[in-house]
């Protein structure tokens, strides 16, 4: 009996101990606030914005006479102030680059400017003047991006395995099915019957692809998927058919937004749960997302035009393009860019899990400041009809 009362006490002791430590790591949590501040390092002007958000993020400006970096990094620091101690700085002929030091285990960065631009790293991967300065920088162990010509043959396209990385998965519509690529493997999925050309409705959500059956007159009742995880294609009938005039707004919180032109009707589509929700129906209130931030808007605003989510912003960063260049800024004014690549006749440019995704001709880039611009398919087809043909999964 006494040893029964003993481990009823232990219990309720161990449950008040878990209690309190997490009203400690609330309260912890709540107190950290977000700051901006100024200060000098050696003969830089830095200013470090921290944002608490889920990843935590530093913005930092860093400037001297007439050049200015500006950079931001994720690192759990939680509100730690002043964290750069010294910039070490390197210059060969136009191109001049910081080596910011950090108080923190912070991973190192390099950071250049080209004739006072600032550029990424990949942009100047064949200019002289910084293989001099990588030469300067080797004992700092910094990661400078590679890559390689490797390429496999599969059907009609060709593959660069090495520039898929590991957390990634490429789909490629071809009219009956999908092919399905990684790093290591790629195969083909047949969907349906006959070939599908027009007006094809398809996304990812995490690491699968959905494409809307979108052939009936009718309209829409049948919803393909494959799942990557389980190697496996299904297929999902909606309770209620969307009209044949209807397109994929984008995909928010691993829901798919869906509107119906015809009659006037807007829904998320959980390919999870296979469940289709109508939004808000009785308030005529509509969703949309423009610049990261979601909006509502009145039916008549809603509809003036077809409403795709912006895709380039993304978490404070914006993304943009000026003539054959794709820069990103951290201010919506767009005042200090960072140019990241320069590339002729792009057909057209997303964002997509941290990745740009670049259209030329016949071949597929993708663009992340560790890994540069590298080259990750080539298919005829997407010379051609590339709307809505290519997707990236997130695995």
């Amino acid at each position: 009996m006494k040893l029964v009362i003993d481990m009823k006490k232990k219990l309720k002791q161990l449950l008040l101990l878990l209690v309190f430590i997490v009203a400690i790591i609330v309260i912890y949590r709540s107190t950290i606030k977000e700051h901006h501040i100024t200060y000098k390092v050696d003969s830089y002007k830095v200013e470090e914005t921290f944002h608490h958000n889920s990843k935590n993020t530093y913005l930092f400006k860093i400037t001297k006479g007439k050049n200015t970096y500006i950079y931001g990094i994720d690192n759990k620091l939680r509100k730690a102030k002043k964290i750069i101690k010294e910039i070490r700085q390197d210059k060969e002929g136009n191109v001049e680059c910081i080596l910011p030091i950090y108080k923190k285990n912070v991973e190192k960065q390099v950071y250049c400017l080209e004739d006072k631009q600032q550029v990424s790293l990949d942009y100047l991967k064949d200019n002289e003047d910084f293989k001099k300065i990588q030469k300067t920088l080797k004992k700092y162990k910094i990661q400078f991006p590679k890559k390689d010509d490797i390429k496999e043959k599969y059907k009609a396209i060709t593959i660069y395995p090495n520039h898929i990385l590991k957390n990634q998965v490429f789909y490629i519509w071809n009219y009956k099915g999908v092919y399905v690529i990684d790093s290591k493997n790629h195969k083909y999925e047949k969907i349906l019957d006959y070939d599908l050309y027009d007006n094809v409705m398809t996304c990812t959500v995490k690491d699968r692809f959905v494409l809307l059956e979108n052939n009936s007159v009718n309209g829409i009742k049948n919803i393909y998927y494959y799942d990557y995880n389980r190697k496996k294609m299904k297929v999902a009938k909606l309770e209620k058919e969307i009209s044949k005039d209807s397109y994929i707004n984008g995909v928010k919180d691993k829901l798919i937004y869906i509107t119906d032109r015809k009659l006037k009707k807007q829904y998320t589509l959980d390919i999870f749960k296979e469940k289709l929700e109508e939004i808000d129906d009785e308030e005529t209130v509509y969703t949309t997302y423009q610049e990261g931030v979601k909006k509502e808007l009145s039916k008549s605003d809603f509809f003036l035009e077809d409403q795709y989510f912006d895709d380039k912003t993304v978490d404070g960063v914006y993304y943009f393009q000026e003539d054959n260049k794709i820069y990103k800024s951290y201010d919506k004014e767009k005042k200090d860019k960072v140019l990241l690549l320069e590339m002729d006749n792009i057909k057209e440019w997303s964002i997509k899990n941290g990745e740009i995704l670049i259209l030329r001709e016949d071949t597929l880039y993708a663009y992340n400041d560790q890994n540069g611009l590298r080259e990750i398919l080539k298919n005829k087809e997407l010379q051609y009809n590339y709307e809505s043909i290519y997707q990236l999964g997130e695995i």
